[in-house]
């Protein structure tokens, strides 16, 4: 009884200490525990300002360079009433004759085109060191390309025709769907201006990789004015690329109007009074083709080759017959 007493009592002491210690090992665990858990969420004091001020720096650096703003001016669509653009003369270049014993002209574009083929043909058709390489297709144009892929077709072209020039007409199915009610909307413009100018863009950026010089020729004016103002939206796109990539524009404008009005006649290749527009208003007759391939005449010389030109000197002590219909093909075909 003595010895369950005295163990009973040493066993009591023994479990206190026991609870104290458990007591004091819980509370270390805690302290130990608590601090762990509230170190991530420490900031020191001057971490605001460090990680705030790079990220205000980052906001307000887009904003600060200009020259984004400034690239946007060349969408600018042009003025359709800016005729001064596409009547103004080619500027003069310099010639670089081609070697090889016949020059080779290419012509692409739509019935504009294949009509200005067969004024060509009746320009050097005495001359047999040149040839018309007529690559022309009636109703297309550049503004659907899902009847005829004019960029894609070009880039054919110019791998296969070794051409020392090519001339290019397009327009006559191409007026531009950008009027509400008869008023030219702004947006529209734009969005076709963009649309349109990559378009004539490809062509020329085509032709000029394969070492083909392009010289663009712009509508004529036609009778109806609505019709004339949408030509005139055209002319300035041709102009505008034609300057950016190393084309030349030659406007047709004045050498087929009276005074800035439409005229179905004018003065011909031999200087007599002749018809020079077709019924339609649009189109011109075989003596306006030969009429336009005349005024092309000293452009095409400076891509001549050396044999040609001296060809071209020999035809030219040749009277040439009268500017009729009878001398004109009625249907041109490919040489």
């Amino acid at each position: 009884m003595i010895f369950s007493l005295g163990w009973l009592k040493e066993n009591n002491v023994l479990h206190g200490r026991l609870r104290h210690f458990i007591r004091a090992t819980v509370l270390v665990s805690a302290l130990c525990t608590g601090a762990h858990a509230q170190t991530p969420a420490t900031v020191p004091e001057n971490g605001p300002s460090r990680s705030g001020a790079p990220a205000a720096a980052q906001a307000q650096t887009p904003a600060a360079p200009a020259p984004a703003t400034a690239q946007a001016a060349p969408a600018t669509p042009p003025d359709a009433g800016s005729s001064p653009a596409v009547t103004a003369p080619p500027p003069t270049r310099a010639c670089h004759s081609s070697s090889g014993e016949t020059g080779r002209i290419l012509v692409i574009g739509d019935s504009q085109a294949q009509g200005l083929a067969g004024g060509l043909r009746w320009l050097y058709r005495t001359n047999r060191n040149m040839r018309v390489l007529d690559h022309s297709k009636i109703s297309t144009g550049l503004i659907s390309v899902s009847f005829y892929n004019w960029p894609d077709e070009v880039h054919k072209l110019a791998a296969s025709e070794h051409a020392d020039v090519a001339v290019v007409m397009f327009g006559a199915n191409d007026r531009p769907p950008v009027r509400v009610h008869g008023v030219v909307d702004q947006a529209q413009l734009a969005n076709f201006t963009k649309i349109y100018s990559a378009r004539v863009r490809d062509i020329m950026t085509t032709l000029k990789n394969a070492h083909i010089p392009v010289i663009w020729v712009g509508h004529p004016m036609v009778r109806d004015d609505e019709f004339s103002a949408d030509m005139t939206i055209l002319n300035t796109i041709f102009q505008d690329q034609a300057t950016q990539n190393g084309a030349q524009f030659v406007p047709l404008w004045t050498a087929f109007s009276d005074d800035g009005h439409f005229s179905a006649y004018g003065e011909g290749v031999d200087g007599s009074k002749v018809r020079l527009r077709a019924d339609d208003g649009v189109h011109l007759t075989p003596s306006g083709y030969q009429k336009a391939a005349k005024i092309l005449e000293p452009l095409i010389a400076c891509y001549q080759p050396d044999a040609a030109q001296k060809a071209r000197s020999t035809a030219s002590l040749v009277p040439a017959p009268p500017a009729t219909a009878g001398n004109q093909p009625a249907s041109p075909g490919p040489s």
